[in-house]
């Protein structure tokens, strides 16, 4: 005998997502991968950038199902959607270093935190670099400019 699923009405599975449902991962045959959609027209050399950043490109024989059922097709053995004015191909990264990765980012976002002076300091640096002068850069520095920044956290999914 099959098991009984309970009955959610639409509203109730909307209410617990009002924005919409997030969006599927998308699952590969085998490995623990994650994977991201990367516009080829976004700028020039973008896919590129993301391949030394450590992404490779899904293949159609390594996703659970057709390329139609991604919304995407095989073009020379690589997924991709849209039509060339706006392209994206599918890539992956191994999980677990991708994870490394996000731990790094949220680390160094972490260390940075509350440090009003060195975001002065980094906003005098660029403003010097932007304008090709240091009276751009003096002018951020020995301003009365004060810069805070803090820590949030959201809900973004229901467990």
């Amino acid at each position: 005998m099959a098991k009984k699923l309970p009955k959610v009405s639409i509203i109730e599975r909307r209410l617990k997502n009002p924005f919409g449902s997030p969006s599927e991962a998308i699952k590969l045959k085998e490995g623990d991968w994650a994977t991201r959609w990367v516009s080829e027209t976004l700028r020039s050399g973008r896919v590129y950038q993301v391949q030394n950043l450590g992404w490779d490109f899904v293949t159609p024989d390594e996703i659970v199902g057709q390329p139609v059922d991604l919304g995407c097709q095989a073009v020379d053995n690589r997924l991709v959607r849209g039509d060339a004015a706006n392209r994206e191909v599918l890539m992956k990264m191994p999980r677990a270093d991708f994870d490394q990765i996000q731990r790094a980012k949220a680390d160094a976002n972490l260390r940075n935190l509350g440090s009003g002076k060195k975001l002065k300091e980094d906003a005098a640096n660029r403003a010097t670099q932007h304008f090709g002068t240091d009276e751009a850069g003096e002018a951020i520095y020995n301003s009365d400019l004060d810069v805070r920044d803090s820590r949030v956290a959201y809900e973004l999914e229901d467990k």
